[in-house]
């Protein structure tokens, strides 16, 4: 039985989608695709659509753009394992994926990670020296301010609060160690052993109270999502700022719009929305203290050289019956293999097969 792959369709994705499901047509694997989502939304597909997309499905991947439910996850009786090509999983149940038996893996290369990792470091950098201010004034011929009117500061002797001490919280404490920034960090299923050398952990309510910068790092979960809300922002200094490369999800949107417009915090720089592409009438568009990406900040032509090779790496190792490259449940691998055991032998093309 020649394996079956979903491959979900994603706008904002398909430069890495597309080729992809190219390659794996070329090694002689059948390719199914998903339809496209509106702009804006996260797809939810159709129940009717459940046994002609994932009916025959040996692998499904998705995007941060469209959900893997568990009704979805029950319609697919040979299902082997979920791949997303990047680091988010968010939009798939992963509870639901492990109790099944269902493996999870992702696209979490050290491309992917220390990309982000460093474009997290330059918009902490772009905020506190000032950056988009100081470039107008050449832009816009101004006269160079006065000194008692310059906003750069070092980050030598700030606070860094790192919210999350995944790959890319952790890689950014790296980064930061040699700036002389105190580094403080909230990541609840941390272990405290485990730590970055020169980190200090602490809470929800010290880190938004102490730091300079709140750099979010954090995966999506029930228990955190829009966790910087009107409150959180109100413990904040007035001088700091929020860097977010992780998910619109987690801020509260329109409380953080507020702030930025009376001043209340002096700025914050955003990769990622709560809708995506961020819409033409957002409000966030028309503030001066706000510093705008398309959720790609992070994307180097390093990550995009990497994702493909993970991508086909994890599915290769999962059709042969191994855990992905990258896992995010290796913990069911038992009942992994109770549920490979009950699936049909597949008829692998002779490059994807792993010796035993």
């Amino acid at each position: 039985m020649t394996p079956q792959i979903f491959v979900c369709r994603d706008p904002m994705a398909n430069a890495i989608l597309d080729p992809l499901c190219d390659e794996l047509t070329s090694w002689g694997l059948r390719v199914v695709r998903g339809p496209d989502p509106v702009p804006g939304t996260i797809l939810d597909y159709e129940s009717a659509q459940y046994a002609e997309l994932f009916g025959e499905a040996d692998i499904a991947m998705f995007s941060s753009r469209s959900r893997c439910t568990r009704g979805l996850l029950e319609s697919a009786p040979r299902l082997r394992a979920v791949i997303n090509p990047t680091i988010g999983v968010e939009t798939v149940n992963l509870a639901a994926a492990s109790e099944l038996g269902i493996i999870v893996g992702n696209g979490a290369t050290p491309e992917n990670y220390m990309s982000m990792a460093e474009a997290a470091v330059m918009l902490m950098l772009n905020l506190v020296f000032d950056l988009r201010r100081t470039e107008e004034v050449l832009r816009k011929s101004q006269p160079k301010p006065p000194p008692g009117q310059i906003r750069a500061r070092m980050l030598r002797g700030m606070t860094v609060g790192i919210l999350g001490l995944g790959n890319i919280g952790r890689t950014v404490a790296q980064l930061l160690a040699p700036f002389g920034a105190r580094l403080i960090a909230c990541s609840p299923d941390v272990d405290p052993q485990s730590l970055p050398a020169g980190v200090e952990l602490v809470d929800f309510a010290t880190l938004m109270q102490q730091s300079d910068i709140v750099g979010v790092f954090v995966a999506i979960t029930p228990e955190n999502r829009q966790m910087i809300n009107g409150d959180a922002i109100e413990r904040m200094k007035p001088s700091a700022f929020i860097v977010n490369v992780a998910r619109g999800d987690a801020i509260d949107e329109p409380a953080l719009v507020d702030a930025l417009r009376r001043r209340r915090i002096a700025g914050a720089a955003l990769d990622t929305f709560a809708i995506e592409p961020l819409p033409v009438d957002s409000p966030l568009r028309q503030l001066d203290n706000v510093i705008l990406t398309p959720h790609m900040v992070g994307q180097t032509r390093n990550l995009y050289d990497a994702i493909p090779k993970a991508a086909i790496e994890n599915m290769r190792r999962v059709l042969n019956g191994q855990l992905p490259l990258y896992c995010k449940n290796a913990e069911i691998e038992l009942k992994w293999r109770e549920r490979l055991a009950q699936l049909p032998a597949l008829d692998l093309p002779a490059a994807w097969r792993i010796p035993a």
